[in-house]
């Protein structure tokens, strides 16, 4: 049997209301389990009831000098510690009172995996933007424990992993302060330093994460995922592959195009800006289909939302990439399912349907464009 757990919470607002029915969690019998609290906010005071609990011994309190970001605060708390187990949990998730119980019971269970991916709930959407959020699928790593046995990488909102697993991978401090892509590579690389082995989920194991900003529409949070995770194929070469290029990747080679269509009169240049426009069209039109997919509804309205969320998180994935000078990440994608297959220009049916629509109004563009000259 095991015998310790360290619990690791980083955190920047040190909110006394999510962060003592973390610290409070009841113990597993026979089973030493340690908080590593790791505030990377300096300019804060800890509220007392939180200081009251600090021992330094079950309950360690850990303040950044400087804002370090995501990855270096997690990197701390897993040093701090030497607990058999290691559970990352975030600083606004609201949990059972039994959470650290189900983890050693599927310890016990199951001895030989390297961890156990958790599974986090959302509440009901709360007006339009959460509903889109929801329906784009965006967040489906969250509910990733109830739908596959296995799966290569979690959350860090809530997984455990087996310290003997972590080797020498750590969170990697190149990706920018707030996140998005560290816990991708960091989990990925923990698979592959155990012979790919995945991590098996554990529904079971269920914590509930708020809306953000109480839900209020926020697009910026999509546009940063996307500049991080535009590091991921970079670094993580195994997991790259091409594709036909997205909606803001086409509009980009379209304005790139539009000052020499001048060169063959206005009408061309007014012709290329309309093939622009129904680009968003275009993408518009297949949301609308993978909401009904997604969802079971038309929902057109959703839709626009969900084609701005879209757009937003590939041009942040296009900014990334542009901004370090790295064209190769030009129509680059990553395999977040940890495959390692590299199937370039993958098709499917929304795809297809995509292609469909391209070469449609293409043709009836330079069928105008003739008939008009």
């Amino acid at each position: 049997m095991f015998s310790s757990i360290d619990v690791i919470i980083p955190s920047f607002r040190l909110n006394k209301e999510t962060l003592l029915p973390l610290l409070n969690l009841k113990r597993p019998e026979n089973i030493q389990v340690s908080f590593y609290l790791v505030a990377d906010n300096p300019t804060l005071i800890p509220d007392p009831a939180i200081q009251a609990l600090v021992d330094n011994e079950q309950i360690h309190l850990l303040i950044n000098e400087q804002n370090l970001g995501a990855s270096s605060t997690r990197n701390r708390g897993i040093n701090a510690g030497n607990g058999e187990w290691i559970l990352f949990l975030d600083d606004d998730i609201t949990v059972p009172d039994n959470l650290l119980e189900v983890y050693a019971n599927a310890i016990n269970k199951f001895p030989n995996e390297i961890g156990f991916i958790g599974r986090v709930l959302m509440p009901p959407p709360c007006n339009l933007f959460t509903e889109s959020v929801e329906a784009s699928g965006s967040m489906s790593i969250f509910n990733i424990s109830a739908e596959k046995e296995y799966f290569a990488w979690g959350a860090t909102a809530n997984i455990m992993i087996r310290r003997s697993a972590l080797k020498e991978v750590r969170f990697s401090d190149q990706y920018p302060k707030w996140g998005g892509g560290e816990e991708v590579e960091f989990f990925l690389r923990v698979r592959a330093a155990n012979g790919y082995k995945d991590f098996k989920t554990l529904k079971e194991a269920a914590v509930t994460h708020p809306w953000w900003n109480d839900g209020k529409t926020n697009f910026s949070r999509f546009y940063r995922y996307g500049q991080g995770n535009s590091f991921l194929a970079e670094r993580n070469p195994t997991y790259a592959w091409y594709d036909f290029t997205n909606t803001p990747e086409t509009i980009l080679l379209l304005l790139v195009i539009l000052p020499f269509t001048l060169f063959a009169g206005a009408k061309a240049f007014l012709y290329t800006l309309c093939f622009i426009l129904l680009t968003v069209f275009i993408e518009y039109i297949v949301t609308i289909l993978r909401v009904k997919r997604n969802t079971h509804k038309t929902q057109p309205v959703t839709a626009v939302y969900v084609s701005i969320l879209r757009i937003v998180y590939e041009t942040g994935l296009l900014k990334g990439n542009l901004g370090r000078g790295r064209l190769k990440g030009f129509g680059e994608r990553f395999s977040y399912d940890g495959s390692l297959k590299k199937n370039h220009f993958r098709l499917n049916r929304f795809k297809i349907i995509k292609l469909v629509l391209y070469i449609m109004v293409f043709a009836i563009l330079l069928s105008c464009y003739y008939a008009s000259r």
